[in-house]
């Protein structure tokens, strides 16, 4: 079986020689490299025309000639690659050197998602993230709509076939991955869960939380949950379970509630307003997320607050330092 390694690269000249180094170092050989270069302004090309030439790897280059965002790098790289099974990563992470050796193992030939788990923090005392148990494409898809679950692109490798026909929505960069990694779920019939940390993600984010879910940004999410909806739309699954989706939305805007500011409490509460009731509804969720929604489902700020200060700024704070 043969790999497409997709990874869009836009100003990442600090970051990129060390997700080089990651990907030199996989002990898998049996894959071809795709980079989407979005039309940046920093040396990233360069040190991807040094890689491509020097590396002795299967390698596509792709130029953008003006930026178009994440979604549409990815659309370049998904019409150019030949591998059986597609993975990802984010040009300022790093991948385990057994990523693909051991996500080619665990498709058993014929697999349709492989997933693993991952480290907060590119460093060796970085926190372990166990991904939730899953046995069936329907399980991972209540984890996903749940909240127990992540849907970031880098934690999956998925067949070629069962997503031939799907993109990622131009222009909608955030929650993007949340779309395409749904419906691919949607469509599987045998999934893989591996219990190791095969990947490392750089945490360092300086954004606020308000800025992150502004305006614009939260109409690129609307716009992906809107594709999901469509997708999810008379099939068994929202059948069987008709508030998935409803519980998405509330999985969606919870980064709102890890915040020290009362407008993000605010605007969680007013976006998507139909999913507040089912943050009363505890599901598999743990009982500190529990109990921080059902307090903000009762605009209890200062509760909130609280959680935030404990466990963000001192709980999290002592165990991962």
């Amino acid at each position: 079986m043969r790999i497409s390694l997709i990874i869009p690269v836009y100003n990442a000249e600090k970051t990129l020689p060390a997700t080089l180094d990651s990907i030199r170092a996989q002990r898998f050989r049996d894959f071809e490299v795709i980079f989407s270069e979005d039309a940046g302004t920093d040396g990233s090309a360069a040190l991807l025309e040094a890689f491509c030439r020097e590396s002795g790897l299967s390698c596509k280059l792709l130029r953008a000639q003006k930026n178009g965002g994440a979604a549409a790098a990815r659309n370049r790289a998904l019409e150019v690659a030949e591998g059986d099974y597609l993975a990802f990563a984010d040009a300022d992470d790093l991948m385990k050197p057994d990523m693909l050796e051991r996500a080619a193992e665990a498709t058993g030939g014929g697999a349709d998602i492989v997933g693993w788990d991952w480290t907060l923090g590119l460093s060796e005392g970085g926190r372990y993230m166990r991904q939730a148990d899953y046995a069936t494409p329907e399980q991972a898809l209540l984890n996903l709509t749940g909240g127990t679950m992540r849907w970031t692109l880098w934690l999956f490798m998925l067949k070629r076939d069962l997503v031939k026909d799907l993109r990622f929505i131009p222009g909608a960069d955030l929650g993007e991955d949340m779309q395409f990694i749904l419906q691919a779920f949607l469509r599987a019939n045998r999934v893989v869960q591996i219990h190791e940390s095969l990947y490392c993600y750089n945490n360092t984010n300086e954004a606020s939380i308000s800025k992150t879910f502004n305006d614009v940004r939260r109409v690129q999410i609307a716009t992906n949950l809107a594709a999901v909806e469509e997708s999810f739309a008379a099939t068994e699954f929202t059948r069987k379970y008709p508030m998935a989706v409803t519980d998405l939305k509330l999985y969606l805007k919870r980064p709102l509630l890890i915040s020290p500011h009362r407008q993000d409490y605010e605007l969680w509460y007013n976006w998507f307003p139909e999913a507040n009731d089912r943050a009363r509804v505890r599901a598999a969720l743990p009982a500190h997320t529990y109990l921080l929604q059902k307090m903000a489902a009762g605009r209890c700020w200062a509760g909130v607050r609280i959680y935030y200060l404990v466990m963000h700024q001192i709980l999290y704070k002592l165990l991962y330092r």
